[in-house]
């Protein structure tokens, strides 16, 4: 994956909160960008995709163009037609041919998956789980995103696209999930849950992205504060032990940016995933190592396999 090119390719990460962009050669990242899903998502079809364009263009070197170019964005995705079908969290570029838009303007191939099949191929081939043969990601964000690499390949159901794990039934919440399941994972247990739980605590004047920052800094002092990070740990827990039952990963990855915080939520994690040593999984737990950057990378790989197939 890591040999001379003449040209980048760039990875981008279309979340709902921000979108990541990097180019990528020579097995490091060269440049990189960022900016609101909201900002580039607004106005017409055509105004977000001269907004892709432009930060992928604006990472590289007058004149220059990339290789191929990847995405990851948060799913269900459709893979085959380049489609990205998420009105919950993605509205700005979902239902609408992205993938062939992109490539038309910019003239090079485009790649599409899941946003977390293109962290995990991020953190496995720059990250916590290198070279590693069963590799489990899960990325707390918005929502939760899970993805199963083996031997460097990602689990495909049948439409081609990995499942979406993320959204799993582990409790009995009776709220109804955008995925139309109740108890769902996702809403008891992405960044986002954290979040909540964490102003219900700490008040509702501290902004969404101060919120964990203001979370950490209280659980030193406020047994209240810690009790919320091992409740949250407990709950990250219940989807994470059925992953673990199907896949049987050798290293499970967690990723996202709720990530920072497994120190404070690891105790509860671990209390739901301890199990009877006949059914334990010795699956070694690592904090993702390229933090907000492994989505971009890992689509920046998707587009380095294609141009190098």
């Amino acid at each position: 994956m890591n040999g001379r090119h003449t040209a980048p390719v760039v990875g981008l990460d279309l979340g709902g909160t921000g979108i990541r962009a990097v180019a990528w050669q020579d097995g490091r990242i060269t440049a990189s960008a960022e900016a609101l899903s909201t900002e580039l998502g607004a106005g017409p079809v055509h105004n977000r995709i001269e907004g892709l364009a432009r930060l992928v263009t604006g990472l590289l070197p007058p004149g220059t163009v990339p290789a191929a170019v990847g995405v990851g964005a948060s799913g269900p995705v459709d893979n085959a037609a380049g489609i990205i079908h998420n009105q919950d969290t993605l509205p700005w570029f979902s239902d609408f041919p992205l993938v062939d838009a992109l490539r038309k303007r910019l003239g090079v191939p485009v790649l599409i998956d899941n946003d977390a099949v293109s962290a995990a191929l991020g953190e496995h081939a720059a990250g916590a789980g290198r070279s590693c043969d069963r590799m489990l990601m899960i990325t707390l964000g918005t929502g939760i995103g899970a993805a199963m690499l083996v031997d460097g390949r990602p689990v495909r159901g049948l439409d081609g696209a990995h499942p979406e794990g993320g959204h799993l039934p582990v409790g009995s919440d009776p709220t109804v999930c955008y995925c139309g399941l109740t108890g769902c994972w996702e809403q008891a247990a992405s960044r986002s849950a954290l979040q909540r739980m964490l102003r219900a605590r700490l008040g509702e004047d501290h902004p969404a992205r101060e919120t964990l920052r203001h979370g950490s800094e209280a659980a030193s002092g406020d047994p209240g504060v810690r009790r919320i990070f091992t409740e949250y740990g407990a709950l990250v827990g219940r989807g994470l032990a059925a992953l673990h039952a199907v896949y049987q990963p050798r290293v499970t990855v967690i990723g996202g940016s709720a990530a920072s915080c497994l120190p404070l939520f690891a105790d509860g994690l671990n209390q739901s995933l301890t199990r009877s040593a006949a059914y334990t999984v010795p699956t070694e737990i690592r904090p993702a190592e390229l933090a907000d950057s492994a989505g971009a990378v890992g689509a920046a790989v998707l587009a380095l396999d294609h141009s190098t197939a």
